[in-house]
């Protein structure tokens, strides 16, 4: 008779921590909750959520985009850049000691951060800023702070 309960209480913690038929993605009954994995298929499909293990400059490497997909949907150049300083996207531009300053405007901080790369090598393309010149480089500071944010190169957008 011992040996029969030890069977079925056996059986009944196998059937407990076993995966179920149902949900064979779930682990045990106690596990995920049920919206775990809605989320987690949503997270592979939307590649604009930053996953933070690469580095800023090699997390978009492999995204196929050009700043000439931008300027080739507008026929003047500057009325895209002033585009996105209507949206205040962008406050200002500046130079201190012959370093040239982007002061970023609040809507800067709701793009994602391949759109800020975007924004700003956009800005760099058509004033030419990093390809010429004894500075080159942008210096990004806050609009409210006035805190440098982040640094723009050839090498692309580094930020805080």
């Amino acid at each position: 008779m011992k040996k029969v309960n030890i069977l079925i209480c056996l059986v009944i913690l196998a059937a407990i921590t076993a995966p179920s038929s149902a949900r064979a993605e779930q682990l045990w009954p106690f596990g995920w909750w049920p919206g775990h994995w809605t989320w987690t298929s949503y997270k592979k499909f939307n590649a604009h959520l930053e996953t933070g293990k690469d580095t800023q400059n090699q997390q978009w490497a492999s995204e196929d985009w050009y700043v000439q997909d931008w300027l080739s949907q507008n026929k003047d150049n500057f009325a895209l850049i002033d585009g996105f300083f209507r949206a205040d996207i962008l406050r200002e531009q500046t130079d201190q000691s012959d370093v040239p300053v982007l002061i970023v405007g609040p809507q800067f901080y709701r793009l994602g951060g391949l759109d800020k790369r975007r924004v700003v090598t956009t800005l760099d393309t058509v004033y030419g800023i990093t390809s010429r010149g004894n500075h080159p480089m942008i210096v990004l500071k806050d609009w409210h702070t006035k805190r440098e944010i982040g640094l723009f190169t050839k090498d692309g957008l580094q930020l805080e």
